[in-house]
């Protein structure tokens, strides 16, 4: 009977130790905790229409000045991969002012020019440097207002004529646009305008005056609808 007893406390002890002898296995092993997911940062979304505010100058080498320029646009893209398709229109502020003499056999004239605003209508294409950065080739359709006051010396006899022309003609520029944010993007742009030609008062063979515009500016977009 006491060789039972002993051996069954034998068995025991040995058992608890064995336990014992796992647990602190267990506990002096390092535990390995799953790898987290990765975190991916949200691509910029470039498939949207947006609108915004510019700022900047204008310098016309016909008119012979230079001026501040200002206004909004509004647009969209449509984006495959990396590369940009889109339109936008802009309406903005020029504020130039220029003047000339003009001379003839008999007759002399002397012409004030004024530009207030301009509007252009055109397509972009653009390619994405990276993620959040477009460079853009935009060009298509200018419109601006050109004021003309002439004061015409005929022969000792002076005449004031005055004109008020709505000009359209064409615009072709690129640009730079940075999403720095999610829904906001800045850029810088450049954009060159050819109006035409101002109406002479005198009958002299080319001598009209060339509309150009150069304008560089900047701006910033928020964009509004995504699709």
């Amino acid at each position: 009977m006491r060789r039972t007893e002993f051996f069954i406390v034998a068995v025991a002890a040995f058992s608890l130790g064995a336990i014992d002898s796992a647990s602190s296995g267990d506990l002096g092993r390092p535990v390995y905790a799953p790898p987290a997911p990765p975190v991916y940062a949200p691509q910029p979304q470039w498939r949207t229409c947006y609108g915004g505010l510019n700022a900047g100058g204008v310098w016309s080498p016909g008119i012979d000045d230079f001026g501040v320029t200002g206004g909004g646009q509004i647009g969209c893209n449509w984006q495959w991969n990396t590369v940009l398709l889109g339109g936008e229109a802009d309406l903005q502020y020029t504020g130039l002012d220029g003047s000339r003499d003009v001379f003839a056999p008999s007759a002399s004239a002397h012409e004030d020019f004024r530009t207030r605003w301009l509007a252009t209508f055109r397509g972009r294409i653009g390619w994405l440097v990276v993620p959040n950065m477009n460079f853009y080739a935009t060009g298509g359709l200018a419109l601006a207002n050109v004021n003309t006051a002439s004061s015409v010396n005929f022969n000792g006899t002076i005449n004031n004529v005055s004109d008020s022309t709505t000009h359209a003609g064409w615009t072709l520029g690129a640009g730079l646009e940075w999403m720095f944010a999610p829904q906001w993007s800045a850029k810088v742009e450049y954009l060159y305008v050819d109006l035409g030609h101002a109406t002479n008062p005198l009958p002299i063979y080319n001598n009209d005056l060339s509309l150009t515009e150069n304008i560089f500016r900047i701006g910033i977009n928020y964009h509004f609808y995504a699709w």
